[in-house]
């Protein structure tokens, strides 16, 4: 008897390099891209890289929106937004970016851990005056987040416990 379950062909980017990182594994996917964890092989520096996914790679508007994302979030510079650190092309042609790599989870996957799924009002309170900061800075330098949902905001947690919303 042969087992034919199926698997899922290797990731050609695994082990391999983008710009000076090395890609370790996938840590995220959306509509149009995946995300990979990725590390500094010398200073060991963790980092997050975000690969437009073939499909789309050649579409020049999800490249250009790519490329916004990167322009918009160094334009904006405040901390409670990821920081993009570089912009670059794969071999084959698809587009990347490097960004800051966070400790933590998504909101949505937080909320589920939850008792009841609820946050203390007062809780809830200080989460949602943490996500307005970032979003004023972006509507002061003329961003508009067209995307803003509980897996889009990430609870970060520091080295000592504390946790702070990006």
């Amino acid at each position: 008897m042969t087992d034919d379950a199926y698997m899922p062909p290797a990731d050609p980017l695994i082990g391999t390099r983008v710009g000076e990182y090395e890609i370790l594994e996938p840590i995220g996917e959306g509509g149009m891209g995946v995300v990979y964890r990725a590390i500094h092989p010398v200073i060991k520096k963790r980092v997050a890289v975000k690969v437009l996914k073939p499909a789309v790679a050649g579409d020049e508007v999800q490249v250009r929106r790519l490329i916004t994302e990167a322009e918009a979030v160094n334009a904006i510079g405040h901390r409670g937004i990821i920081d993009i650190f570089s912009l670059g092309t794969l071999a084959d042609g698809r587009p990347y970016i490097v960004m800051e790599f966070l400790d933590g989870e998504a909101l949505d996957l937080w909320l589920q851990r939850l008792p009841d799924k609820r946050l203390p009002l007062d809780e809830a309170l200080q989460l949602l005056l943490e996500m307005c900061a970032p979003l004023a800075a972006a509507h002061h330098a003329n961003v508009i987040h067209r995307d803003l949902k509980p897996s889009n905001v990430f609870i970060c947690t520091q080295a000592d416990g504390t946790r702070f919303v990006k």
